[in-house]
C-alpha cells in the first residue's frame, strides 16, 4: 500500500459519471421542450399585457388632454365674460371685491 491511500488529507478521485440512458436522454429533451414551450407562453402574454397597458396609458392621456382643453376653454370664457362684467359695471365691480376684501379681513384679522 502507498502512503496516499492511508493519508486522510488525499481526496480520492471521483468515480466517472454513468452515460445518461436512452430515457433519461427523451426525458430531459422533454422537460427542455416543456420549458421551452412555458417560455413562448410567458413571453407573448407579457407583450400582450404590455401592449394592454400601452393603450391604456394612450387613451388616459388622450382623455386628460381633452379635458384639460375643455377645462381651459371654459375659464378662458369666464376670464372673458369676468371682464366684459366689469367693464360694463365698474363701480358695481369695485364695491364688491372692497366689500368682500373687508369681509375676509375681518374674519382672518380676528384670528389673531
Amino acid at each position: 500500500m502507498s502512503n496516499e491511500e492511508n493519508d486522510p488529507n488525499v481526496v480520492p478521485a471521483p468515480a466517472p459519471e454513468p452515460a445518461p440512458s436512452t430515457d433519461t436522454q427523451n426525458r430531459l429533451s422533454a422537460a427542455r421542450a416543456f420549458a421551452s414551450e412555458q417560455y413562448e407562453k410567458l413571453r407573448r402574454a407579457t407583450a400582450e399585457q404590455v401592449e394592454n397597458v400601452r393603450r391604456y396609458t394612450q387613451d388616459a392621456r388622450r382623455q386628460l388632454h381633452e379635458g384639460w382643453d375643455a377645462t381651459r376653454s371654459k375659464a378662458k370664457d369666464l376670464h372673458h365674460a369676468g371682464e366684459e362684467y366689469v367693464k360694463a359695471n365698474p363701480t358695481t365691480s369695485v364695491l364688491g371685491a372692497l366689500g368682500i376684501g373687508l369681509l375676509l379681513g375681518f374674519l382672518l384679522g380676528s384670528r389673531r
